[in-house]
């Protein structure tokens, strides 16, 4: 498990290194994010075959795992602007799941701790509703905009309120013992302090992109009017004619026109 951890820290320094490298404008930042995403999925992929090895079936863990790969498979595709038929479906699914799992593992640490200590049990329910909604707020965002952005400030005020809320009580006595939450989450060997880092990053990028103070995400395969095409069709906000999109057309008139130009170029 450690190693994992290792390897999380890792690939989250890289996302981080990549993310900023395309908000500068460099081509390569992209294809940073890319690789990251590709071994995110590597990560889950191996981890759901061993629990499924190790169950026989697929349990709680497992979902989460293939919830995960879902995830960075979909973001993968993403970065190589490949886009598929109910692709927002698979996404909300996953996250739905993600959402559901965590809502469960906050009502079973609540329910265990809270005879033991009753502060240290509304701590680690309040961090676990938080990954909650902030996998439910990612799911809206492509169904309702509007409701997901309220849901996303709930999870920061929670996410805030557990931190807060573990500084100030950094010794909770369990059984003659004294630990803090941030130990005991620590503990359990779960995804929730990658998911809430991942989740954190992504609310402030998301935070900083809107209010214009950081710029959005760079590729220079297609033009910027490309990907405010395929944010309608995300968002909801534009509806497909024909069975396609508008992004869709665009890029395959785009591309026929690189490839006859580049034909022409080159004779």
């Amino acid at each position: 498990m450690k190693s994992y951890n290792t390897l999380y820290y890792l690939l989250t320094v890289l996302l981080i290194m990549g993310a900023f490298a395309s908000m500068a404008q460099n081509s390569y930042g992209m294809q940073i994010i890319s690789m990251v995403s590709i071994a995110f999925g590597l990560i889950f992929l191996i981890q759901f075959i061993r629990q499924l090895n190790y169950k026989k079936c697929i349990s709680g863990s497992g979902i989460e795992y293939l919830s995960l790969l879902i995830l960075a498979l979909i973001f993968t595709f993403r970065s190589f602007q490949i886009y598929f038929p109910y692709v927002e479906w698979l996404f909300g699914i996953s996250g739905l799941a993600i959402a559901g799992i965590y809502l469960k593992k906050a009502i079973g640490h609540f329910r265990h701790y809270q005879p033991m200590n009753s502060t240290l049990a509304w701590l680690i329910g309040v961090s676990y509703i938080s990954i909650s909604f902030f996998s439910l707020a990612m799911v809206l965002f492509v169904f309702n905009p509007q409701l997901a952005r309220w849901l996303g400030i709930l999870s920061l005020v929670l996410i805030t309120g557990f931190f807060v809320g573990g500084i100030f009580y950094n010794r909770l006595l369990i059984a003659g013992e004294q630990y803090t939450v941030f130990a005991v989450i620590a503990g359990f060997r779960d995804r929730f302090y990658l998911l809430l880092t991942l989740f954190m990053l992504f609310s402030l990028y998301l935070g900083l992109t809107s209010s214009g103070v950081l710029p959005k995400l760079y590729s220079d395969n297609y033009p910027q009017a490309y990907y405010k095409l395929v944010n309608e069709a995300e968002t909801g906000k534009e509806k497909p004619d024909g069975g396609k999109y508008k992004y869709e057309k665009f890029k395959t008139a785009y591309d026929q026109f690189i490839e006859k130009n580049i034909k022409t170029d080159s004779k």
